[in-house]
């Protein structure tokens, strides 16, 4: 049978979520515990979204096939005590045999979490990108709507990103004060290219700090090139919140992040 997990995880001490020979991921973390629970057959994992190596996840979705007796939530208490601490698996569900997490999931939403307070956050360190000066929220917010609707999005790309299709849906990009030193960037579309979302961050950094204005961002999307948005924010700020599905498969946790 095949089941699902929603997944969270602190990214700061993974090399990305995909599996990679000597090093540590997130899908060789969760390929390790469920080879010890259900054996060797549980085969691969697979995910709904890549994370790069920093990124963090509030509600990343995997799959994998499985034969066991235990209920959901006897596999989640079990998958939970084989897995590191800065990893846990929050929900278990039993999924159609054809059930894939990527290719099924209707929408994806991120946050991007900017400190442009007078000092950094020792606590939050590791979840947001301190910038070392006060950022025009306003100016961020009116240029993040122009990502709204179906775009080439090759200027946010990597160049090295694989030469397919750029055109992306986002649904919605939004630009908030969270709190009086806290900025917090909320995407969402169907899917993303590589690198895209850290790429507009640093494009919407620059809007903020007066370097660039909107018309800059506009021409980036209208005029799209691979690679013109050259600059990436680091990877630490970035946080994937949940996947959505149809509604028949309710894969989906209130994203409540502190």
């Amino acid at each position: 049978m095949r089941i699902a997990l929603i997944v969270e995880y602190d990214g700061a001490d993974f090399s990305g979520s995909q599996f990679q020979l000597n090093t540590r991921t997130v899908q060789g973390e969760l390929e390790t515990a469920a080879a010890t629970i259900f054996g060797e057959k549980s085969g691969r994992i697979s995910l709904a979204s890549r994370t790069d190596s920093g990124v963090h996840a509030f509600g990343q979705v995997a799959s994998l096939d499985v034969e066991t007796r235990l209920s959901n939530e006897e596999m989640r208490h079990a998958m939970n005590g084989n897995l590191p601490s800065d990893l846990c698996v929050k929900l278990v569900k039993l999924v159609p045999a054809n059930f894939d997490p990527r290719r099924n999931a209707v929408a994806r939403e991120y946050r991007y979490a900017i400190n442009d307070g007078p000092t950094h956050s020792p606590i939050r360190r590791r979840r947001e990108y301190y910038v070392n000066r006060r950022l025009d929220v306003t100016a961020m917010a009116d240029a993040a709507r122009n990502f709204t609707g179906v775009h080439d999005f090759a200027s946010f790309a990597a160049s090295t990103a694989h030469p397919v299709s750029t055109v992306r849906h986002v649904e919605s990009a939004t630009v908030t004060r969270d709190t009086e030193d806290r900025i917090a960037f909320d995407i969402r579309a169907n899917a993303f290219v590589r690198q895209q979302i850290r790429r507009m961050v640093a494009a919407l950094i620059a809007v903020g700090n007066g370097s660039k204005n909107e018309d800059w961002i506009v021409s980036l999307i209208n005029h799209p090139r691979r690679d013109s948005a050259s600059q990436n924010a680091p990877p630490h700020g970035l946080t994937l919140m949940r996947v959505e599905y149809p509604t028949d498969l309710s894969l989906t946790l209130n994203p409540v992040v502190a």
